[in-house]
Formats: C-alpha cells, sequence, structure tokens
C-alpha cells in the first residue's frame, strides 16, 4: 500500500508542479502519468492476487471434501 499511496501523492505533485511551471507543463504532465499509471499497476496487482488466492483456497477446500468424501 505505501507503494501505491507514494505514487499518488508523486503523481499529485507533479500535477502542482505543472500549474506552477507553465513553460514545463508537458513535462510534469508526462511525469504525474507515468505515475499514475505504476499505481494503478500495482492496484491491479493485488487485486489479482486476492482473485488468485480465492481461487487457490477454493479449490483446496473442494479438493479436501473430494477427499474425505472417498476415504
Amino acid at each position: 500500500m505505501t507503494d501505491r499511496l507514494e505514487f499518488d501523492l508523486r503523481a499529485t505533485l507533479c500535477r502542482q508542479l505543472a500549474k506552477r511551471e507553465p513553460e514545463n507543463r508537458i513535462f510534469w504532465i508526462a511525469e504525474a502519468e507515468s505515475w499514475s499509471r505504476l499505481s494503478k499497476e500495482i492496484r491491479r496487482r493485488r487485486t489479482e492476487e486476492k482473485i488468485i488466492s480465492g481461487i487457490t483456497a477454493s479449490l483446496r477446500e473442494k479438493s479436501a471434501r473430494a477427499f474425505l468424501i472417498r476415504a
């Protein structure tokens, strides 16, 4: 979570700098988008990990039930 929060804060800072430095606006907006993209990637990866761990737990439970039924 720290990474995601840090990336979001960096993106916010870059957007603020884009407003304060109009001559470098394009650079700061590009940086903000890069940090935002990294934050979204981490968020997506964590969601995928939760889904995979849920599926794995479900499969283990079903496997255990099948084993008990056979025994």
